[in-house]
């Protein structure tokens, strides 16, 4: 018996390549940013999920971003929310843009303008955004909305909670909420197509489903069995992605769960994603509560979870020391820079007192000099 084992073709899909790490087909999630810090991308049949800041605004632009990079990889899209009218999210979309960092990012400074601090030279620049060098995602423009012709002769799929009910619906499992019924099986009808399917067949293109699902555990879904029934509902989907060319997205409002009975419920939500991070924006608090030493940043991005899929490591973050901030045209995330607590010193100056002991001990005396 031969000991040799046919090996999986790559998948040959328009926006996904095969990961450096891992080996597996990744595809970006629109954030070159965001994609460098799960190592450079998230792969085919995961699911993400994205704690929710209070207000929502930036988990919404990071939804923006995956649906964004689908569309111009030419990927199928299914887009479910009932927070806002799915169709006028599609039409926010941002426009892309060339890749500038290349023709934008400054050299160390040359020794003509460096004459005194000469040993400057040999130091590199310090980037501290966190980018890849072989970027998989594209970069985009928030402050201008995608041309509605680009849009025109997309494979794209909306679910706002007004989908009638049909005979197979009832296939996903028994739900007291109909919401996740309806949700559950328009996800399943797109992704058993053959287009989405792992098989090998050549008559049929493969393309990538991307499944954005903005802000399910709002109030709109709450019922008297929510808590029992989010967990059913991610344990089938974590399924149906798994076995099809798809990528989930989906963001979830973990600061309402605690008004819940369930105490470990955003722990249990969490376990089921394969991918997990949360964004803790500083917007709202009050003066006391708000750090001057964060005032560079909009908020902190904490991971919580990074799977092992198909792999025997997990991929290991640089750092988890994180902050974004949302500058006027895109939303960037940084390593976590923070200044030089010089108050402290000067506290310290201020408080010497001169003596005529000769010790030592940080204690200035007279017959220093």
């Amino acid at each position: 018996m031969s000991g040799f084992v046919k090996r999986r073709r790559a998948v040959n899909i328009k926006g996904v390549r095969l990961s450096v790490h891992s080996g597996q087909s990744v595809t970006s999630s629109g954030n070159p940013s965001l994609d460098h810090i799960f190592g450079g991308g998230f792969p085919l049949g995961s699911v993400i999920g994205l704690e929710e800041d209070k207000y929502g605004n930036y988990a919404r632009v990071l939804a923006k971003y995956f649906l964004a990079e689908g569309i111009v990889n030419d990927h199928s899209v299914l887009i479910g929310t009932m927070e806002e009218d799915p169709e006028q999210m599609m039409r926010k979309l941002p426009t892309p843009i060339e890749d500038k960092s290349h023709a934008t990012k400054q050299g160390p400074p040359s020794a003509e303008g460096m004459r005194i601090a000469f040993r400057y030279n040999q130091l590199t620049p310090v980037d501290s955004e966190q980018k890849s060098s072989q970027s998989l995602g594209h970069f985009f423009d928030l402050t201008k909305a995608m041309d509605p012709s680009t849009l025109a002769g997309k494979d794209i799929s909306y679910w706002s909670g007004d989908e009638p009910m049909q005979e197979d619906d009832c296939a996903t499992g028994p739900f007291a909420i109909p919401h996740f019924t309806s949700l559950l099986s328009y996800i399943h009808r797109k992704a058993r197509q053959p287009q989405f399917a792992l098989n090998d067949s050549e008559d049929v293109a493969k393309n990538v489903l991307r499944i954005c699902l903005h802000s399910v555990g709002s109030p709109l879904w709450y019922a008297r069995s929510f808590a029992k029934e989010l967990i059913h509902f991610l344990t089938i989907l974590k399924s149906i992605v798994r076995n099809s060319l798809s990528v989930c997205f989906i963001t979830v409002p973990f600061h309402l769960f605690r008004h819940l009975d369930d105490n470990h419920l955003c722990t249990k939500v969490t376990n089921l994603f394969d991918y997990s991070f949360g964004l803790e924006a500083f917007t709202g608090q009050t003066e006391e509560q708000a750090n001057p030493l964060f005032k560079e940043y909009h908020g902190l991005l904490n991971i919580t979870k990074i799977t092992a899929l198909n792999a025997l490591a997990p991929f290991t973050p640089e750092t988890r020391d994180l902050a974004f901030k949302l500058k006027r045209s895109k939303f960037v995330i940084e390593k976590l820079h923070l200044p030089p607590d010089l108050a402290a010193d000067d506290s310290q100056t201020q408080n010497l007192v001169p003596t005529m002991s000769c010790s030592g001990g940080g204690v200035r005396n007279k017959l220093d000099f």
